[in-house]
């Protein structure tokens, strides 16, 4: 049985899918992150990692032979990473690699080449959008320069509060005081430590203490995730001038943050709602590596 491979390598994990060209699934890898900005050599260690796992998984189920790998991958459009990736894997599998941007993969799962916008929203955060034969990102820029409204994000601002609450010698907020627990600090200037020696995914993990907080109604916590929600239809928002749409279009979203907590979706959606008529919000219900799927029928179709 031939089978292509999706690979969805974001800043916390890596998980790769094997489907049969019948769109069924037959095996799964997962492993580390795979943000190549992150760190090249050690991401491409766990893609291949999750690749080899779900090879292994597949061939249990009767998958012969590869006829292609597609992978989405956080920071791939830094310098060449997208060459070399692609080398890699040709030398090593030998069959077809498509390297792409995390967002055009998790667009192909869930528009499937229709017009419209998918948000995603992770440890990073990015928009892709297809209309009318042209295409464009916004956000996507990393956590030093960007990535507004993601797990990243979110948790560094909780860590500003604790900061600013220090400050300002305030009275320490319910969410300084959980955070303050969970970090084992001594005093606040010991964040300093953490967050310049920790890596992304595991900062990022931070995010979901604030959800919890918002979810027991703690309005610092909320505050902060309707930020994000905010910030994340800002970027949605930019790509319509951006691709000239004007008219309503679905919009898509994926990533732990807009997938999973609910003060965050819900106001992004209020946003643009109110902004660009949205009317069409669809929550991703499938793997981002399906989108290989699409992209596999797609390049055979052109043949």
């Amino acid at each position: 049985m031939n089978y292509i491979i999706g690979v969805d390598a974001g800043g916390t994990k890596t998980e790769a899918i094997a489907y049969s060209l019948e769109d069924q699934e037959l095996g799964i890898g997962l492993s580390g992150y795979g943000n190549l900005y992150m760190n090249y050599d050690k991401a491409t260690e766990h893609i291949i990692q999750a690749i080899e796992q779900c090879r292994i998984n597949a061939c249990g189920k009767g998958a012969e032979e590869c006829l292609g790998i597609y992978l989405g991958i956080a920071g791939i459009e830094v310098q060449d990473y997208a060459a070399k990736i692609d080398a890699l894997l040709t030398n090593q599998y030998h069959c077809r690699v498509c390297g792409l941007h995390d967002s055009v993969l998790a667009h192909a799962a869930i528009l499937g080449g229709e017009d419209g916008i998918v948000t995603l929203s992770g440890t990073g955060s990015v928009a892709f959008g297809l209309y009318k034969g042209k295409h464009a990102t916004t956000g996507g820029w990393g956590h030093v320069l960007g990535d507004e409204g993601s797990g990243y994000h979110i948790a560094l601002q909780a860590f500003k509060r604790m900061t600013l609450e220090e400050d300002l010698g305030l009275r320490r907020s319910r969410l300084t005081q959980t955070l303050f627990k969970a970090l084992h600090l001594g005093k606040v200037n010991d964040l300093k430590g953490f967050v310049h020696s920790a890596d992304k995914g595991k900062i990022a993990a931070y995010a979901a203490m604030v959800a919890e907080l918002a979810e027991a109604s703690d309005e610092v916590s909320m505050e902060i995730l309707k930020q994000a929600g905010k910030d994340l239809a800002l970027m949605t928002q930019r790509l319509y001038p951006k691709l000239g749409i004007h008219e309503p279009v679905p919009v898509g979203v994926s990533g732990s943050i807009l997938e999973q907590i609910h003060i965050v979706r819900h106001e992004f959606k209020h946003c643009l709602e109110r902004e660009v008529g949205l009317t069409d919000l669809i929550i991703n219900q499938v793997s981002v590596t399906k989108g290989a799927c699409y992209l596999h029928k797609k390049e055979t179709r052109c043949e």
